[in-house]
């Protein structure tokens, strides 16, 4: 008897805290969910200015890779805001014109990242690459072939 309430106990016990860490993702999930909304209520100015700050942090920029980053960004996020305002419902677009607008991002994603390339040393573009293949891939799963090596 004296096991079965222990047994019992445990079971409870790891019932309720199981539970616990499910709420601390929701709450992660409805915060990104607010940061998500805030950063969509900022101008274009501000927006590249953050993201500008952001890069030169993280890559140590030059005062003139910091103007030349905050023209690219901010043409970048005029692009993003014009395109969130003339949305169009994709249940609406048809199969070529779904092509189209990938083909036509892809062509805008290749062309940005050129001209990072052009504008980073080799070491501030290679650091910057990894960090911007890790931002795309978060909350996916690992592929065989995406593995760091160690």
């Amino acid at each position: 008897m004296k096991n079965l309430v222990i047994a019992l106990l445990l079971v409870c016990s790891v019932t309720a805290f199981a539970q616990e860490h499910k709420g601390d993702r929701k709450d992660r999930k409805e915060h990104s969910k607010e940061m998500k909304a805030k950063m969509a209520d900022l101008t274009p100015a501000q927006f590249a200015e953050l993201s500008t700050k952001r890069l030169t942090l993280r890559l140590d920029l030059t005062e003139k890779q910091q103007i030349a980053v905050q023209k690219l960004e901010l043409e970048k996020a005029t692009k993003r805001k014009a395109k969130s305002e003339n949305k169009k419902d994709r249940k609406e677009l048809s199969d070529t014109e779904r092509f189209e607008m990938k083909t036509k991002m892809l062509d805008e994603q290749i062309a940005y990242k050129k001209q990072m390339k052009s504008i980073l040393t080799d070491d501030q573009y290679q650091k910057w690459e990894r960090g911007h293949k890790a931002k795309g891939r978060k909350g996916k799963g690992k592929r065989d072939g995406d593995r760091k090596k160690r």
